[in-house]
């Protein structure tokens, strides 16, 4: 068993998959991290965020991506995105699970098709790696990249010990 697991009733359910997150390190101070639905609910979620100037030096490259399975011709969107008072697609509503073994790891489910999905960084690079495992031959898939050049900041507060 994963050290962490979640299943449909946590993975499919908008507040649950919203309010739980997961971070991926790379051992120089980047990461990736957002939510099990895939929003980023922060400003300094994404899926490649390196490390310029560590320890408060970031920069998102790589916010999100926008993932699209085709099966017999009629499209799936795979990821979330919240606008004022819509949310659209709603992917997280095919994901069927996520686990952490020991990289973040996502199962979807559509149309009798199940895909899984997996980031990991590499130790000591600026460098995200998203694998993709396709159970159906001959199923199309679409990844549109969102890329970003946002310097995260950080502030460090010290204090004077009295």
């Amino acid at each position: 068993m994963p050290v962490i697991h979640f299943d449909q009733t946590v993975c499919g359910d908008w507040s649950a998959a919203t309010g739980r997150e997961w971070l991926e390190t790379n051992g120089l101070g980047g990461f990736a991290s957002s939510t099990l639905a895939g929003l980023n609910t922060r400003r300094y979620h994404g899926l490649l965020v390196a490390a310029t100037a560590p320890p408060v030096g970031r920069l998102v490259l790589l916010s999100k991506l926008e993932e699209t399975l085709i099966i017999d011709s009629q499209r799936f969107d795979l990821s979330a995105n919240q606008y004022a008072g819509e949310i659209y697609p709603h992917g997280y509503e095919y994901l069927i699970g996520f686990r952490l073994d020991p990289f973040p790891t996502f199962t979807y489910e559509v149309a009798g098709v199940r895909l899984e999905k997996s980031v990991l960084m590499i130790h000591g690079e600026n460098s995200t790696l998203i694998e993709y495992r396709v159970q159906k031959l001959g199923t199309e898939w679409r990844v549109a990249r969102l890329l970003q050049a946002a310097e995260v900041v950080f502030e460090l507060k010290l204090s004077r010990a009295q």
